[in-house]
């Protein structure tokens, strides 16, 4: 991305990947009658958000500061 907006995409993502942090969790509790493949891939939602929020907070640190 471009360096200028480098630090606000990255502050933009972390807002959203924890915006959507609950509506997955709310989503596991749901889907529990659903089959097996369906509950699964609910779950691997959930943690797969850390990495996700730590990666975009490593951008965001070593953006430059405009």
């Amino acid at each position: 991305m471009a360096p200028r907006t480098r630090r606000l995409g990255a502050t933009a993502a972390v807002a959203l990947f924890i915006a959507v942090l609950p509506a997955n969790i709310n989503m596991c509790r749901l889907w529990s009658d659903k089959p097996l493949p369906m509950r699964l891939g609910a779950l691997a939602r959930v943690p797969m958000q850390i990495p996700m929020i730590m990666q975009a907070l490593k951008i965001r640190r070593s953006a430059p500061k405009s």
